[in-house]
């Protein structure tokens, strides 16, 4: 909802003090001071602590080093599929990423880890203090709902520092003296936690939100995160168990038979502002132009667009992103590749360069092109998704981020259903957002092997530039191809497919060997 971020920062503060043991620190304290036993009195308090839980999303409280710039190069720039845009070179912490030479004292790595572990101690502080409210403090009603989004937020948090780092510190109650230092968890316990809370979310959690609400996770959300968290999984070789691809296609089937989702028809809907929280949007970061209540704007979009549009050119896309969604043909049903290239890449191409239907920023490539390059750049590709229809003049932005979609839900079905033998399933999964989306026919093979090999294809056509690639390749077992082939030479496997637990960790975490 675009009110969810709306409270000041001051409540953010607020709460993180309230997390202290005030009788350690004070002396003496005000009788009207706000301490963790005096805050949570009311309903009132209890929505503002769950608004606390959600600000730490995707790092959005660090807007520069966490959810500018720390996000997307951490999860954009690993990917076999970008490449350092013409501004990346003046960030040498930018291209460490990118170069996989990065230490475990990089600021991303910090920021990245301590703002999700602010956002599971706001979760956890929810869990703990609503849960002893009573009923003349909250209705039952009420009570369950926040304590389900806050199970929802926790389980996000822990799936999102799982899948970044190689070994996290487990958090299921409020920080404390006496458990500020606390050792480093195994993955299966960390996937053990994970699961758990997304089963207990989704069967706390309503099935739909209110338009005053959208933005809080649902129980459809919390089954979507469920199975996505089975199949990572049973893509991690520590953890994984022979049930895991059965258990994600349990969860993926409850959303997709409730009814509630289905594609949205434009597929660049779901990424321009144009038509936000829309039927296909399960889980979605929200975001708000400034007015005179509230500032919660992004420019994510400055990041990604090239200078030619009057973006700040900070990443590329490579020509194998551009062969392999071109790799079909001109076999759409209006003619063209499959429609959802033009909605994730820009590039020379007829399409762009249709002054009367396909201009980008109100001109055709080959000029917006010489104005800025002097030439067509014909060997150059951008990435579209995120962007604004215009973004030159375009400062900060309310243009909102998906995190989980209907469309990724149905090709983790596919795959899951492929992976246990159900591939007949699968297939129309994946014809129906080929239909739809790409204006494609439907799928000539049917194999098992087949059927993964088109699920690989259909997520690159789907997904490109929604911080999936790199995971994806790490549990398929392909990053070490895939970089190589990209000319990553600076990647491998065993040593970069996870982040190293961060150096201000280690020096202040006492437990911590």
């Amino acid at each position: 909802m675009k009110t969810i971020y709306n409270i000041l920062t001051a409540l953010v503060l607020l709460i993180a003090l309230v997390s202290c043991n005030d009788d350690e620190f004070l002396v003496e304290t005000s009788p009207d001071q706000l301490t963790s036993a005096n805050f949570w009195r009311n309903a009132e308090d209890a929505r503002s602590g769950l608004t606390a839980a959600y600000s730490e999303l995707e790092s959005r409280s660090n807007f520069w080093d966490g959810w500018q710039e720390g996000r997307p190069v951490v999860e954009y720039f690993r990917s076999d599929y970008a490449l350092p845009g013409p501004d990346a070179s003046n960030y040498a912490h930018w291209m460490s990423i990118f170069n996989f030479n990065y230490t475990n004292g990089h600021i991303f790595l910090d920021v990245l880890w301590t703002t999700n572990y602010k956002g599971l101690n706001f979760a956890n502080q929810v869990i703990a203090r609503v849960g002893e409210m009573t009923p003349d403090q909250i209705s039952d009603a009420e009570k369950k709902e926040i304590l389900g989004e806050a199970t929802f937020l926790r389980g996000y948090y822990h799936f999102k520092l799982l899948t970044l780092y190689e070994q996290i510190i487990i958090r299921t109650e409020p920080i404390s003296p006496e458990t500020l230092d606390k050792p480093l968890s195994t993955r299966p316990e960390a996937w053990e936690v994970v699961i758990n809370d997304f089963k207990q979310a989704a069967e706390m959690l309503a099935t739909t939100q209110t338009s005053a609400d959208l933005g809080r996770a649902t129980k459809g959300a919390a089954l979507a995160y469920l199975g996505k968290a089975y199949l990572h999984k049973a893509g991690d070789p520590s953890s994984a168990t022979g049930d895991d691809f059965a258990n994600a296609a349990t969860a993926f089937k409850e959303v997709v038979e409730s009814g509630v989702y289905s594609l949205e028809p434009d597929f660049l809907n779901n990424f321009n502002g144009e038509h936000e929280n829309n039927q296909e949007s399960i889980f979605e970061l929200q975001f708000k132009s400034a007015d005179a209540t509230s500032y919660n704007a992004t420019r994510l979009h400055a990041f990604i667009g090239d200078w030619s549009i009057g973006g700040w050119g900070g990443i590329e896309a490579t020509q194998g992103v551009l062969s392999e969604m071109q790799k079909e043909g001109m076999i759409a049903s209006n003619g063209l590749y499959d429609n959802r290239l033009y909605g994730s890449l820009y590039f020379r191409d007829p399409f762009f360069n249709d002054s009367n239907t396909n201009e980008m920023q109100g001109s055709t490539w080959d000029v917006l092109m010489n104005e800025t390059y002097n030439d067509t750049h014909d060997d150059h590709v951008y990435f579209r998704k995120w962007l604004p229809n215009y973004v030159w003049n375009n400062s900060y932005v309310g243009v909102n981020v998906v995190l989980m979609r209907y469309a990724d839900v149905m090709l983790m079905y596919a795959e899951a259903l492929n992976e246990t033998g159900a591939t007949a399933e699968a297939i129309p999964l994946i014809n129906k957002i080929r239909e739809v989306h790409g204006y494609m026919p439907p799928i000539t093979v049917t194999s098992q092997a087949d059927i993964k090999e088109q699920i690989i294809h259909e997520r690159t056509m789907e997904l490109t530039l929604e911080s999936e690639r790199f995971f994806d390749l790490r549990r398929w077992g392909m990053l070490d191809e895939a970089m190589q082939a990209a000319g990553r030479t600076g990647f491998s496997a065993a040593s970069n497919a996870y982040f190293p637990v961060p150096l201000s960790e280690i020096q202040s975490n006492t437990a911590i060997e």
